[in-house]
């Protein structure tokens, strides 16, 4: 990735928040002040540059990205939203770099994969995308006192928001609640509306999610013994491949498993 002149660039730092981060791209080309960044909340700014605190105006964003989609399609506009998921340092820079030549040269580089900043927008958003479908297979629910199915996640990028058109159509009958344990906050489906929400004084192990007995449902200890049992009767000893488990199923997302908890495996 090219790195850019920093010598007299103005920072935009906004809140962390795509609408922000919207908000922030209008600021650029409002003021017309290059070269620019565009900066995340925890970013530190160097002593001698110049920073704008950009206030998130949804008229602004929802114009940028009405914009983004007259000018490279609505799949771009959902590529941006991917990449910016990731969470990555710096991936403002790389967004603001395909945005300029999109608005500015009317030129839509993102599928150009020999320019350096679209193959890294390219392999980002192929990783978010990857783990959004390891979400979909290793998910487990546990049934809470109250009739609520509760799961912990720990995705390694901020992929909660894209998986809840998924649960809310395969579980559109049950109460529901996917808690990201990693960044402290997720979402609560009552089977009509889903809800962001942040638990500040959890009932469930911080590091596995798994719920305290007095919150379990009375049912729920019993069922996750039986998984238990079947999945290490169903195991084959002289075939088991820790390297190929891996490989299909990364380690982060054990702690999280029920047959993997208290099998020390």
């Amino acid at each position: 990735m090219n790195t850019p002149d920093f010598q007299n660039i103005v920072n935009y730092q906004y809140d962390g928040t795509f609408p922000g981060f919207l908000s922030a791209v209008f600021g650029v080309w409002d003021r017309g002040r290059f070269p620019a960044r565009i900066i995340p909340p925890e970013a530190s700014p160097g002593l001698f540059e110049e920073t704008i605190e950009v206030e998130t105006v949804d008229d602004r964003a929802d114009r940028v990205w009405k914009g983004i989609q007259k000018a490279g399609g609505k799949r771009l506009g959902q590529r941006f939203m991917h990449v910016f998921l990731s969470r990555e340092p710096g991936v403002e820079d790389l967004m603001l770099f395909i945005l300029k030549q999109l608005f500015d040269a009317n030129k839509n580089v993102a599928n150009d994969l020999s320019v350096e900043e679209v193959l890294r927008f390219t392999q980002l958003e192929r990783k978010v995308l990857k783990e959004v479908h390891r979400l979909y297979m290793f998910l487990r629910f546990e049934q809470t006192a109250d009739g609520t199915w509760f799961a912990p996640v720990s995705p390694r990028y901020d992929v909660l928001p894209m998986t809840l058109n998924h649960f809310k159509s395969r579980f559109a009958d049950q109460p529901w609640l996917i808690y990201d344990t990693e960044r402290k906050y997720g979402y609560y489906y009552d089977k009509d509306n889903i809800e962001e929400v942040s638990i500040d004084n959890p009932s469930f192990d911080n590091d596995t999610g798994e719920l305290s007995p007095e919150t379990q449902s009375n049912d729920e200890k019993e069922w996750q013994e039986m998984w238990r049992s079947y999945f290490k009767h169903i195991a084959i000893k002289e075939r088991t491949n820790p390297r190929l488990q891996r490989q299909f199923m990364p380690k982060r997302f054990w702690k999280h498993l029920t047959e993997k908890r208290k099998t020390g495996e």
